[in-house]
């Protein structure tokens, strides 16, 4: 409609210029009245004269308008008062535009204020910065509180408050999360650190978030005790008493009424076979103690991972491979279905844990029909899942929550450091070890990356 009356207009002026060239000079060259020639040429330049201000006027009022888009600036205001109708068409365009405009500025800015105000007020510590030159451009009151520091320029200056810190925050990958002790005002803190790379106007962001975890850690360590004392006195007493049961028998074996050492000349055969029964007894038991303590200090000595590049869809295919053959006899089915993923692990501690989880499925499944053992990669939120999943009798609640303690186990033969020592390996890798379980269902072991 604006486009129409446009041309209408065009078209008008041009006629009536023309009109009045013509009729000038007819009345130049036809008759004797050459003064009203004049006049005719004089109203064909205010005609001319007037179609060029109009195309002007109408041009540089869409100039000034798209200008004002580029700066972002909508104040103008445009008169829907104008007598001619291309000017009301137009200024009524630009003033809807412009209405427009400002109602998408004042939602942009009222979600601004509001992402802002969440920000400051969350409990969550946060600190944003440009990764370029590490300029910190966010500094939330949490995050103020948290390092007792009013203000921080540049992420370098977190070194300050703790060298450990300064360099997590700057050498954290984005979807990393970094658990870290520190001392701020002579008060320990355990951070959980999480990084988030962002992308704004074509320039990289880092978020890094901070989470004062030690109340919950201290509560997880008490219950972690607890359990460990638990199962350590079960294990010890399962020594120890038979050990002072025995040595008490023995002793009363050798020893008189009145405490003094027998004859043993004249102990009979039965006797001193018992005793010598007794004695191995003792020994043997005080040999299964001395190996437990010595698994505990095993568990305590996780190596630090040597990291290298590996595919971890050839990692797997020589677990499996290595596993095969002692799968074929106990009649089990042990499927690789890992895709190829170059990523920094240390094998030998990977592959240790993968030997692990699949001896475990392995001991599930025995005695079900069509035994299956599947191993598996997934990503979930950003991070890569390498699972072991067995159809086998599942694991019950109870079991499933103790089942990471150290020397917890169900089996009658075994150690209970295993699957402890699988996820201390996984945690070493900045990962965890996680566990899902149906009783009669299977379960699925994922190693978390």
């Amino acid at each position: 409609m604006v486009f129409k009356s446009f041309r209408v207009n065009i078209f008008v002026r041009l006629a009536v210029i023309l009109i009045l060239g013509y009729t000038g000079m007819y009345v130049l060259t036809q008759t004797y009245f050459w003064l009203v020639s004049i006049w005719l040429f004089l109203f064909m330049l205010i005609s001319f004269l007037d179609l060029v201000k109009f195309i002007e006027r109408s041009k540089r009022e869409l100039s000034n308008f798209l200008l004002a888009i580029q700066q972002n600036d909508f104040s103008n205001t445009y008169s829907l008062k104008a007598l001619d109708t291309n000017d009301f068409e137009l200024h009524y365009a630009y003033t809807t535009i412009t209405d427009e405009f400002q109602k998408l500025r004042r939602e942009k800015e009222s979600n601004y204020h509001f992402l802002q105000a969440v920000v400051e007020h969350s409990g969550i510590p946060l600190i944003g910065f440009k990764e370029n030159n590490l300029q910190i451009t966010l500094m939330n009151d949490a995050a103020k509180e948290l390092f007792q520091k009013p203000y921080l320029k540049n992420a370098k200056a977190i070194s300050k408050i703790d060298r450990k810190l300064g360099k997590c925050v700057l050498e954290l990958k984005s979807g990393e999360r970094e658990l870290l002790k520190i001392l701020v005002n002579n008060k320990l803190l355990s951070l959980s650190i999480i990084a988030k790379e962002l992308k704004l106007d074509d320039e990289l962001y880092k978020l890094v978030s901070f989470q004062n975890i030690k109340a919950e850690l201290d509560e997880q360590e008490l219950e972690s005790w607890q359990k460990l004392i638990r199962v350590l006195t079960h294990e010890i007493k399962n020594s120890a008493i038979p050990i002072s049961t025995l040595t008490e028998v023995v002793n009363q074996m050798i020893t008189e009424n009145n405490g003094e050492l027998k004859d043993l000349s004249t102990l009979d055969q039965e006797d001193l076979a018992d005793l010598k029964i007794g004695l191995k007894t003792v020994q043997k038991r005080s040999k299964g103690l001395v190996s437990f303590v010595n698994a505990y200090g095993e568990l305590a000595k996780i190596p630090q991972p040597k990291f290298q590049k590996v595919d971890l869809k050839q990692l797997t295919n020589d677990v499996v491979t290595l596993l095969q053959h002692d799968m074929k006899k106990s009649n089990i089915t042990l499927k690789n279905e890992v895709q190829a993923n170059f990523m920094q692990i240390d094998p030998e501690l990977v592959e240790q844990v993968l030997i692990n989880l699949i001896k475990n499925a392995k001991e599930a499944v025995h005695g079900r029909e069509q035994g299956k053992i599947v191993v598996r990669s997934s990503t979930d939120a950003g991070r890569t899942l390498l699972s072991v999943i067995d159809n086998g009798s599942g694991i019950d609640a109870e079991t499933l929550d103790n089942i990471f303690v150290p020397f917890f186990t169900t089996k009658k033969e075994g150690s209970g450091i295993g699957l402890s020592l699988s996820r201390q390996i996984m945690r070493a890798h900045k990962g965890d070890l996680i566990v899902q379980s149906q009783l009669d269902k299977g379960s699925e072991f994922s190693l978390v990356f």
